[in-house]
């Protein structure tokens, strides 16, 4: 039981000596990563606003993934969701509205929606 809870002990050292080495060892490149990043995102959005597809793109996208004959896609809203544009295209079937898809706005991508995961 004491050579158990000596060499746990151990380990758990081991392991706190790693982590606190390898926090104060490259405090500069912590620093400068964050500032890349943050350029990198500003330079991201940047270029998001003047690439994105059109509103009747991202309907004809969503229409494609529709199984049931009787549901059709309408039209878009663009919504900004963790940074990322997205469509936002409801489903309509007989005039009522039974789910949503959406769409990436950059890349087109089908990201899912209640009743529109591929």
């Amino acid at each position: 039981m004491i050579k158990k809870y000596s060499l746990t002990m151990l380990m758990a050292l081991m392991i706190m000596m790693v982590v606190v080495s390898g926090c104060t060892e490259n405090k500069n490149q912590t620093t400068n990563t964050t500032t890349n990043i943050s350029n990198q995102t500003s330079t991201n959005n940047n270029n998001n606003n003047s690439s994105i597809i059109s509103a009747e793109e991202a309907k004809a996208i969503a229409q494609g993934f529709v199984e049931e004959p009787e549901v059709t896609a309408e039209t878009p809203t663009l919504t900004t969701v963790d940074g990322r544009q997205i469509y936002v295209v409801p489903l309509y079937q007989n005039g009522n509205v039974v789910g949503e898809i959406e769409i990436d706005a950059i890349t087109g991508e089908n990201i899912g929606g209640a009743g529109g995961a591929p």
